[in-house]
C-alpha cells in the first residue's frame, strides 16, 4: 500500500501522549473545511495549535473507528496572525501562555520567530519583557527549537518515530553531535538499545561496515553478551568468531582492533591469552587479592568465650536442642578466621549455625553487619536472626554523584564483622565491591546454597569459593527431624540427588495439580493463586502467595499470567499505560533494574499506593519506602504477581505456586526446580505436567561459566 501525505494539519487536541515512547493520539485539523480526522503515531510533547506534513496512512480501529497511522512527520512553524499566536500561545514553548503570546504577535507580528531566531535584542522593545523574563523565553525557545532540529535530522535519516523520540530524551540538543561522531555509543548508553539497533542507525548515517567504530562495538558487544550469559572472559579464538559472526567483517580489521583494544586497555588480556571487559578483570583478580588479605592482623578469640557462647546459644534456641558435632566445630571456624564459609540446603540447621556466630560475636563485643543480595533476602535474614540486616547496595552506600560506592578500599565498613546471605546469587562484580570494603583483621562469614540458580551476572562466585579449596568451609548435609516433616524440604534434597519428589494427597505442603493445555494451566494457577490457598490457609494472595515460572515470554511466561492474574484480583481503574502494561493502584510490582538515585533495586518487589493519571506518574510502597516514577520510568517497573524463578532467588513466601508445563521444556533443569520449590516456606503447589517435573530432575547439566577465580584465590591464598 502506498504511503499518503497529508500537508498543513493543524493539531486541535493531545487526546494521549506516553512520554515514555512517544506515542501519541491527536485531533487535527486540515484542508480550506479543517476536517476534523484522529492521527496515531510516536511523536514529541505535541501542544494545540502546532502544523505537522504528516505521512502513513488511513487504518480502522475496531474500537476507536478511522485512524490515520503516521509514519514520519514534519512539524511547519505556522503562517497568518491567528495561528501564529494560537501556536505560540498553547504551550508549545514552555513559560508562554496566551497572554504573553498575544503581546509578542501583537508587538512583531508574523515577524516573531524571526525575532526569537536572529534579532532576540528586539524583545526589549516589550517594556516588561527584560532580564529574567527575556532569559526564560529564549532558553525555552532554544531548547523547544533544538528538538525540532534533533528529530528533523533523525527522521530524515529514516530512523523511526518511536527510536528518534527515544534519543531526544536520553541526549536532547546534543543527540544529532552524539550520532554524527559515533552512533555505536548508544548501545552503552541508552537503555534498551543494543549493538544491532545501534549498528542500523550507524548504516542509515552512512557508517562503513568495517569502520574501525564498527568493529570496536561489534568486539564489546561479542564480550559482553558473553558476560550477560555468566562468562568472565572469553578466549581469543572464541571473542574472534562471535564477532565475526556478527559483524562479517575482514578478518585481518578484526585482529588488528582487538589488538589495539588490548594496547589501550579497552579490554583486558590475561596471562592466558583471555580477554575480559576490564571491570570484570579488576574484579576476578580483586576478589583473590583482598581474600588473601582477610586473614592479616586477625586476633583469635578467646576458647572459653567462644564454647560458653555456643552453650549460650543452645539455650536460646530451646529446651533440649543441641549443636551437632558438625555444627559446633563449624562455629569454632567460623568466628576465627577471616574468610569462612558456610553452606547447606533447607532444614540442614544454616539458620541456627548463623544465630550461634552471632551470639559469638556479640559475646565477643564485636561490632557485626548483615546484608544479602536483595531486600527481600536481607529482610528474611532479619527475620530468623533478629538482628538489622540490609542489601549490600545499601551496606555499601551508593553515590549518584561519583556512579560508585562510598564504602571501599579507601573508606572501609566500620564494623569487626560481616555476615552475609544467599552469597550464590552474588556476581563476580558485586563481591569485589563488597571484599574492597573489607579491611583485613575483619571476620567475613559466607552463607549460601551451592545448588541453587548461579547468579544472573557473571561469574559462579560460591562454587569457585568451594572449588578452590582455600577458605575454610563447612557444608551442612544432615537434615533437621523438625525440617523432615516437610514435604518441601524432603522434596529438595530428594531432587538434588535425582530422585523424582513425592507429591501429598490431601494433607501435607508439596501438590502437583496435573493439567494439559497452556490455557487450562492458566487457570488453574489463577483459581489456585487468587481463591484456594487463600481460602483454605487465609493467605493473603498478594502478600503471601507468589507465582512463579520458568520464562518471561510464551503461554505461561510471566508477562501472560501477569495479564491474566491482574484481571482476576486487580481489574479495573485509573491506570498509566507503558509497553502493553497497565498499572494500577494495588497492583503488586517489581523493580527492574538498580536505579541508585531512588534508592530501589532490581528485584525489589512493592505495591503501587497512588496513581495520577493527569500528572501521569505513580508511587509505589517497598516495605515502608515511597517512591515515585514518572511515566517515562515505567520501563523500571513490572508486575509482579508471577516472576521468574531467577528474579526470586532470594526471597521466600508463605506459598508458592509453580507453573511448570512442557512449554517451558529449553528452560527445564534440576538447579531452577531446586531454587523454586525452596522459595515456600509453608505450601508448594505445581500446576502443569508431571513429565515436566521429571524432565527438570532428570536434565542436570554442569554450569559451564568461564571463570578463573577458583586458581586466583588457591595462589593468591597460598602467597598470602
Amino acid at each position: 500500500m502506498s504511503l499518503i501525505e497529508i500537508r498543513r494539519a493543524v493539531v486541535k487536541t493531545v487526546t494521549f501522549h506516553n512520554p515514555d515512547n512517544g506515542y501519541s493520539v491527536l485531533k487535527l485539523a486540515h484542508g480550506s473545511g479543517l476536517q476534523m480526522f484522529t492521527a496515531v503515531g510516536n511523536f514529541p510533547r505535541l501542544s494545540p495549535g502546532e502544523t505537522l506534513d504528516i505521512t502513513g496512512e488511513w487504518i480502522r480501529d475496531e474500537k476507536y473507528g478511522e485512524q490515520f497511522r503516521t509514519d514520519a512527520y514534519k512539524l511547519i512553524l505556522p503562517t497568518g496572525r491567528e495561528a501564529v499566536e494560537r501556536y505560540l500561545g498553547g504551550g508549545a514553548i514552555k513559560g508562554i501562555g496566551p497572554a504573553r503570546a498575544k503581546k509578542l504577535v501583537d508587538h512583531f507580528g508574523e515577524e516573531v520567530f524571526e525575532i526569537l531566531d536572529h534579532q532576540t535584542e528586539r524583545l526589549d522593545e516589550i517594556k516588561d519583557w527584560r532580564g529574567k523574563q527575556k532569559q526564560k523565553l529564549l532558553q525555552a525557545w532554544e531548547e523547544g527549537k533544538g528538538a525540532r532540529e534533533v528529530m528533523f535530522f533523525l527522521q530524515s535519516h529514516s530512523l523511526t518515530l518511536g527510536l528518534s523520540h527515544r534519543l531526544l530524551k536520553h541526549y536532547g540538543p546534543r543527540a544529532v553531535e552524539v550520532l554524527k561522531e559515533n552512533p555505536y555509543r548508544l548501545a552503552e548508553e541508552v537503555w534498551g538499545i543494543g549493538f544491532l539497533k545501534a549498528d542500523d542507525v550507524a548504516r542509515k548515517l552512512g557508517f562503513s561496515a568495517e569502520c574501525y567504530e564498527r568493529i570496536h562495538a561489534g568486539l564489546a558487544y561479542a564480550l559482553s553478551r558473553s558476560s550477560d550469559e555468566g562468562h568472565v572472559f572469553l578466549g581469543r579464538e572464541a571473542l574472534l568468531q562471535k564477532a565475526q559472526e556478527l559483524l562479517q567483517c575482514e578478518p585481518e580489521k578484526l585482529v588488528y582492533t582487538l589488538d589495539n583494544l588490548a594496547v589501550t586497555e579497552e579490554m583486558k588480556k590475561d596471562e592466558h591469552g583471555n580477554y575480559y571487559l576490564p571491570y570484570l578483570y579488576h574484579s576476578e583478580l580483586g576478589i583473590a587479592k583482598r581474600a588473601g588479605l582477610l586473614r592479616l592482623g586477625l586476633k583469635p578469640l578467646p576458647k572459653t568465650l567462644v564454647e560458653d557462647a555456643i552453650v549460650e546459644a543452645e539455650t536460646h534456641a530451646g529446651s533440649g536442642f543441641h549443636f551437632s558435632e558438625e555444627q559446633r566445630e563449624g562455629i569454632r571456624k567460623a568466628v576465627n578466621q577471616g574468610l569462612f564459609l558456610l553452606t547447606g540446603g533447607p532444614g540442614t540447621g544454616k539458620t541456627t549455625t548463623v544465630s550461634a556466630i552471632l551470639h559469638v560475636f556479640a559475646k565477643a563485643g564485636l561490632d557485626v553487619r548483615l546484608a544479602a543480595p536483595t531486600g527481600r533476602a536481607a529482610r528474611r535474614m532479619s527475620e530468623v536472626t533478629g538482628k538489622r540486616a540490609s542489601t549490600l547496595h545499601r551496606l555499601l552506600k551508593y553515590d549518584p554523584a561519583t556512579r560508585g560506592f562510598v564504602h571501599g578500599e579507601s573508606n572501609p565498613l566500620p564494623c569487626d564483622a560481616l555476615v552475609m546471605d544467599e552469597v550464590s546469587m552474588i556476581d563476580t562484580s558485586l563481591m569485589y565491591s563488597v571484599l574492597r570494603a573489607v579491611k583485613p583483621g575483619m571476620r567475613v562469614v559466607l552463607v549460601g546454597d551451592p545448588d541453587q540458580l548461579p547468579s544472573v551476572g557473571a561469574g559462579k562466585v560460591l562454587g569457585e569459593f568451594i572449588r578452590s579449596e582455600a577458605v575454610p568451609h563447612l557444608h551442612l548435609a544432615k537434615i533437621f527431624r523438625q525440617a523432615e516433616a516437610s514435604l518441601i524440604v524432603t522434596n529438595a534434597h530428594r531432587i538434588n540427588r535425582g530422585i523424582v519428589p513425592e507429591t501429598a494427597e490431601g494433607s501435607g505442603n508439596f501438590h502437583l495439580v496435573e493439567r494439559g493445555d497452556p490455557e487450562s494451566v492458566v487457570d488453574a494457577i489463577v483459581e489456585l493463586a487468587c481463591e484456594r490457598l487463600p481460602k483454605k490457609f487465609g493467605y493473603h494472595p498478594l502478600l503471601d502467595v507468589q507465582v512463579l515460572t520458568p520464562m518471561n515470554q510464551g503461554p505461561l511466561g510471566t508477562h501472560a499470567l501477569n495479564a491474566a492474574l491482574q484481571k482476576h484480583l486487580n481489574p479495573g481503574g485509573p491506570a498509566l499505560e507503558s509497553r502493553d502494561r497497565h498499572f494500577r493502584k494495588n497492583d503488586k510490582v517489581m523493580q527492574l533494574r538498580n536505579n541508585y538515585d531512588k534508592n530501589v533495586f532490581n528485584g525489589d518487589i512493592g505495591r503501587i499506593v497512588r496513581v495520577d493519571v493527569d500528572e501521569e506518574e505513580l508511587q509505589v510502597d517497598f516495605d515502608g519506602e515511597i517512591v515515585t516514577y514518572s511515566a517515562e520510568e515505567l520501563d523500571q517497573l513490572a508486575l509482579a504477581y508471577a516472576i521468574s524463578v531467577h528474579k526470586s532467588q532470594g526471597s521466600e513466601f508463605k506459598a508458592v505456586v509453580l507453573a511448570l508445563s512442557k512449554s517451558h521444556w529449553v528452560m527445564l533443569q534440576r538447579n531452577l526446580l531446586y531454587t523454586a520449590i525452596t522459595r515456600a516456606r509453608e505450601q508448594l503447589v505445581i500446576a502443569g505436567n508431571r513429565s515436566a517435573v521429571r524432565r527438570s530432575v532428570e536434565n542436570n547439566p554442569s554450569v559451564e561459566r568461564n571463570t578463573l577465580l577458583a586458581d586466583r584465590l588457591k595462589d593468591a591464598i597460598r602467597a598470602a
